[in-house]
């Protein structure tokens, strides 16, 4: 990338509210990032953390690949093995005041599995042809992108390959989240609950009790 596209893009990047970390490792079905909590300078910065089963976008600029993904881990530990974190019976505001360098040793990681992507103008909801760089930039996606994103419930059978979580707590929580950017769109979310529960009974056709338990999960709230 050209010096001066690469400081525009970390100058649009850092002045984005909606901007969560960066990209440390991929591949071509799912990704991990590590939040940011200090800019260039050192200084603190106030981390945005996604939700689980929230939706995040990845801007690959030189592949010209925006990579859509739902969050389905978070993380927080150490950078290293010398720097394990242990009880001290002390409040989060005690070590604020009295060991804040505590925080400065802790890094969160967000693990996001790809749905979809965007090329060329168009959105597709397949695997992209190649998974997003190492240090993208990666934000959460806008309400209307998420609406569209989910316009067609094929994104739930992605889901259903993350094997390291709770995969109906995985589905209940993207559709929530799902249903709250299709109201803050003013579309009809009602009608996306009712295709979503729809997609699920052919999902889990063959377990009534697992289909009714997680239809509980989806309820408008």
């Amino acid at each position: 990338m050209p010096s001066n596209l690469k400081k525009e893009t970390q100058a649009t990047v850092k002045e984005s509210s909606r901007v969560v970390g960066e990209v440390i490792s991929s591949s071509i079905t799912d990704f991990v990032t590590e939040l940011w909590s200090k800019d260039k300078d050192g200084e603190e910065l106030e981390i945005l953390r996604p939700n689980f089963g929230s939706f995040l976008r990845v801007e690959s600029v030189e592949e010209g690949i925006t990579a859509y993904a739902v969050v389905y881990n978070i993380i927080t530990g150490p950078y290293d093995a010398q720097h394990k974190p242990s009880a001290l019976g002390l409040s989060r505001q005690e070590l604020r005041m009295e060991q804040p360098h505590i925080f400065s040793l802790l890094q969160t990681q967000i693990h996001a599995t790809i749905i979809g992507f965007k090329q060329d103008g168009q959105l597709h909801q397949y695997l992209p042809p190649k998974p997003p760089q190492v240090h993208d930039f990666v934000f959460v996606a806008d309400p209307d992108e998420v609406a569209d994103l989910t316009a067609d419930q094929g994104f739930l059978r992605l889901l259903t390959n993350v094997q390291s979580v709770p995969i109906d707590e995985l589905l209940a929580a993207s559709i929530r989240q799902a249903q709250a950017c299709h109201r803050d769109c003013k579309k009809d979310y009602h009608a996306f609950l009712v295709d979503a529960g729809k997609a699920l009974s052919h999902l889990i056709r063959d377990d009534y009790d697992r289909l009714v338990s997680l239809l509980k999960k989806i309820k408008p709230y």
